[in-house]
């Protein structure tokens, strides 16, 4: 089996890293009400400029959490990593800009959910949205992962849920 450059970086460092037990191969989902969105997984797709926007979909993205920093990322070989981030706008994305911390918290033996920030920020709620003016304009057909806090909700093509991890 033959490996490019970039894979096996990535794999060595996520193979040495794995054995000092920080980081983890991670999927995330949406747990909601809504049949519709209950289960999708998680994936990105580009927005431009180290920036790609998360939206629900029959399967998840592998990303990896890093227990130590709190946060999540993915490695794109040597040269850079996007990571895990929410913008002022209530857009959920992976830049290579700004990192996010990320915590799970797991309920009653169950599934482990993810909340954002620290203790000094407001904290917020995850929605999947249609029609969100998305600079791809994907989620004219897609449901949109956003992340708001306060009553900055359009309720009408949102709908609330809940986002957890499943360690790949």
């Amino acid at each position: 089996m033959q490996l490019s450059i970039r894979s096996s970086l990535s794999l060595f460092t996520l193979l040495s890293a794995s054995v000092h037990g920080y980081l983890q191969n991670i999927s995330l989902y949406a747990d909601s009400d809504n049949t519709e969105i209950d289960g999708k997984g998680l994936y990105t797709k580009h927005s431009g400029a180290g920036t790609d926007f998360f939206y629900l979909g029959t399967s998840a993205e592998s990303l990896v959490f890093d227990s130590e920093t709190k946060h999540v990322y993915r490695a794109y070989g040597p040269q850079y990593e996007q990571y895990f981030a929410s913008d002022n706008s209530g857009f959920v994305l992976m830049t290579v800009d700004d990192a996010i911390d990320v915590h799970f918290t797991q309920i009653n033996g169950g599934k482990q959910y993810m909340s954002l920030g620290n203790s000094t920020q407001e904290q917020g709620t995850f929605y999947a949205c249609k029609n969100v003016n998305d600079p791809g304009h994907y989620s004219t057909s897609s449901y949109e992962l956003m992340y708001y806090a306060g009553e900055n909700v359009n309720k009408d093509s949102c709908v609330s849920i809940k986002v957890y991890r499943k360690v790949n």
